[in-house]
């Protein structure tokens, strides 16, 4: 196939991906697939259940696809600014991740840059970050500590959300994690608070004897409830009612 045929084949699996989103978004009660607060961030309304069946219907023609292929039909997808562009850009990216080796992580950055929304952004940082992370510890490692200090406020979130869920359970990052967390812990960013929360909270679950005194400490730092009482959502009882007493 010649480079032209292609950017033709691309072009075409693009239109159909757009044109079977238009006719799911018509259908649907909702404005968008997620409450999102950027005004980057566009939508058809396309809810989950139906975005899985499009995804799965769309895996056939997506394994033809060369490695290039994949890339240059996922930055179409997310580049589009809609949210249900890009979540099929993540299922072709979680194809390819052995691609974003730090040669490419400019490219990563872009990608992860142009999300614009907290659904996106934790999506991408729970089911495709993590990947490279085992891969390219180190690298991204040092990636992810200049997203810590972005002024984009989806980036900083990115930079303490993706030590949550299963990366939080491996045990291996508490400690970077925990000065991302502390960076962040006077973000003025609503989403951003809330992430340094829920990185928090599942740190804890792995990490207590450390975390839950350190959160106690935020409050009495004055840190936003925002952070701490997101952080606290799994303690409960007398020793919650302690924390929120002392």
């Amino acid at each position: 196939m010649t480079p032209k045929q292609s950017i033709q084949k691309l072009e075409l699996l693009h239109q159909s991906i757009v044109s079977k989103l238009l006719i799911l978004g018509e259908a649907s009660p909702y404005t968008s697939d997620a409450n999102e607060p950027d005004p980057r961030y566009l939508g058809y309304g396309v809810r989950a259940p139906e975005m899985k069946r499009l995804i799965s219907s769309l895996k056939g023609e997506i394994k033809l696809l060369s490695k290039e292929e994949k890339i240059t039909l996922a930055k179409r997808l997310i580049y589009s600014g809609y949210g249900e562009q890009k979540t099929v850009a993540l299922a072709i990216l979680e194809q390819i991740t052995e691609y974003f080796s730090p040669e490419h992580f400019c490219l990563l950055d872009e990608l992860i840059r142009s999300q614009h929304g907290w659904s996106k952004i934790d999506s991408y940082t729970k089911s495709f970050l993590p990947n490279i992370l085992n891969q390219y510890e180190q690298e991204l490692i040092q990636l992810l500590k200049q997203w810590n200090i972005d002024s984009d406020p989806w980036m900083r979130r990115a930079s303490v959300v993706i030590f949550t869920r299963k990366v939080a359970k491996s045990r291996l990052y508490k400690d970077i994690a925990l000065q991302h967390c502390e960076a962040l812990k006077y973000d003025d960013e609503h989403l951003v608070q809330t992430g340094v929360g829920w990185c928090l909270r599942d740190l804890m679950r792995w990490h207590k004897e450390e975390i839950l005194p350190y959160i106690s400490n935020l409050r009495k730092m004055g840190v936003s409830s925002k952070v701490t009482l997101y952080a606290l959502r799994d303690i409960k009882g007398e020793e919650r009612a302690a924390i929120l007493n002392d």
